[in-house]
């Protein structure tokens, strides 16, 4: 019987540590991907019915930035390109993160869509739309 518990006892180690190693794994994984994501904020403006997106993009050049929409998703892409006078082999410490970005965000059936904008400051990538006008909220006068 205790041939049977020492190998039970001998898998449910093996089982631990295979989740735990899978953890790790994903958490390397993960943690890379979402580095090569842009950073965003999302408000909104209650008394206007508006809501801003803004998303990060240090170092990036406006003609390398691109603003979509296809069906019910907003999709921003840029490309932050490395400089070419500097050779990677001069960085002691590089943790900038150079390449491709994608983000894409929801957009509910309400947003009219015509009036999205997008301006680009000081890094930072501004787009703000608006609800449906009649889906805005209104106030009515009580007579």
């Amino acid at each position: 019987m205790s041939d049977i518990k020492n190998e039970v006892q001998k898998v449910e180690k093996k089982t631990h540590e295979g989740v735990v190693e899978t953890a790790k794994r994903f958490k390397e994984v993960f943690s890379n991907v979402a580095s090569h994501l842009p950073l965003a904020n999302l408000s909104r403006n209650r008394q206007k019915d508006t809501y801003t997106i803004e998303v990060d993009l240090p170092g990036v050049k406006k003609e390398d930035i691109n603003v979509s929409i296809e069906d019910n998703y907003l999709t921003v892409s840029a490309e932050r390109k490395f400089d070419e006078k500097v050779q990677e082999g001069d960085y002691y410490l590089m943790e900038s993160a150079y390449g491709k970005y994608t983000r894409s965000f929801y957009l509910p059936e309400d947003i009219d869509r015509d009036s999205i904008d997008a301006r680009y400051e000081n890094g930072r990538l501004i787009i703000t739309f608006e609800k449906v006008a009649s889906k805005k909220r209104r106030d009515i006068a009580v007579k």
